[in-house]
């Protein structure tokens, strides 16, 4: 393989295998919102470009980091809701955003199978606004964790299937903006030194759970580094039986590792995969990636990861509309394509147009 090239020692194991794909942040600020609600396609438009990419994989996940709070002003209060249209008064945007619930529905149909609920902006419509969302979620058939609902012990992780694989995925999140979570509707990764291992622990060890993937809201912003913070909780999940760890919060890349636990499990992380979608100007800020992992089983044992690639990702503004792009597809933006292989190397790039393979050193694979 060529130099560089983020490898895992299973790859070639023969047994099942299913690809994960994964984007980073939501973020729908006013521009995009007024977009989306103006187009027949709704949020579908900004990432229409990209979505055969999404069905590609056999699960996919983002992280939603808007409520989807129908009715609910930002002071909490219930009123009767506009309907599809950025009102800046229900439907707003930064500091305290919420989106027409329909991005639910449209995500379903974009081939998204789990969402993050877990993040800073989670209780932008406080305590209503989470129920709100979580209700819109259920609606739409979207699983989701992170959060929960008022008055609610639940578990705070989502399960989705696959063929035969069986995927827990659990979101926690730095903080909410100093917003007081009175309900204690919203998971924290580092409240306590050990809640979130231990969650991942007992998912682990659950029978009929395959893999657990931890998806952290971490990091500093902006940072284009993981944090000792990053990378200190990063192994205490990868200990605890985390399959891999996909984080967001930063709004731009950070670098992936091959982390070997102590049992000799090789772990991906990805420490920050940007923004999906947003309207942050700055090039750092609209270069992102989706990520694809591929996770294989042997006749005993847990899932383990097989290989991971991406696909180079750019937010093109276009006076004010804005669309994800394939870079490869569109032939640039050259400088978005150099940012991104610098975070993620160059060995492990997949061609937008050709089938997903994350093991290509294993061909032909054996079954």
């Amino acid at each position: 393989m060529p130099a560089g090239y983020l490898a895992f020692a299973r790859a070639c194991e023969p047994g099942e295998r299913i690809v994960v794909a994964a984007v980073g942040d939501l973020l729908l600020h006013h521009e995009l919102q007024i977009q989306a609600t103006s187009a027949k396609q709704r949020f579908r438009v900004l990432w229409e470009n990209v979505e055969d990419l999404l069905a590609a994989a056999d699960l996919a996940y983002a992280n939603l980091e808007v409520p989807l709070a129908a009715g609910v002003l930002r002071s909490g209060e219930e009123v009767t809701d506009p309907g599809l249209v950025f009102d800046r008064k229900v439907y707003t945007a930064y500091p305290r955003f919420n989106v027409h619930p329909s991005l639910a529905l449209d995500l379903v149909a974009s081939g998204i199978d789990v969402v993050s609920t877990a993040n800073n902006h989670a209780l932008d419509r406080g305590a209503l606004g989470v129920d709100k969302t979580l209700a819109a979620l259920d609606a739409a058939k979207l699983p989701h964790t992170g959060t929960r609902a008022r008055g609610k012990d639940g578990p705070w992780h989502a399960v989705t299937k696959a063929g035969s694989f069986t995927v827990a995925w659990l979101a926690c999140t730095l903080h909410t903006n100093m917003i007081a979570d009175e309900a204690g509707q919203v998971l924290r990764c580092f409240d306590s030194p050990t809640a979130v291992a231990d969650a991942v622990r007992t998912l682990a060890r659950t029978p009929g759970i395959d893999a657990v993937i931890v998806t952290p809201h971490w990091g500093k912003e902006y940072a284009p580094t993981a944090t000792k913070q990053q990378t200190e909780f990063a192994r205490r999940w990868a200990e605890a039986g985390a399959t891999a760890i996909v984080g967001n919060h930063p709004h731009v890349l950070q670098p992936w590792e091959s982390m070997t636990t102590t049992d000799g499990r090789e772990v991906l992380v990805a420490y920050s995969l940007g923004n999906f979608v947003s309207h942050q100007p700055e090039l750092p800020k609209r270069s992102t990636a989706i990520l694809y992992f591929g996770l294989g089983r042997a006749a005993k044992g847990p899932a383990f990861v097989t290989g991971a690639g991406y696909v180079p990702v750019h937010v093109r503004q276009t006076g004010d509309e804005f669309f994800a792009e394939a870079i490869d597809r569109v032939g640039g933006p050259a400088d978005s394509r150099a940012h991104i292989v610098a975070n993620f190397g160059a060995a492990n790039l997949l061609a937008a147009d050709k089938p997903i393979e994350v093991t290509p050193q294993c061909q032909p694979r054996r079954e």
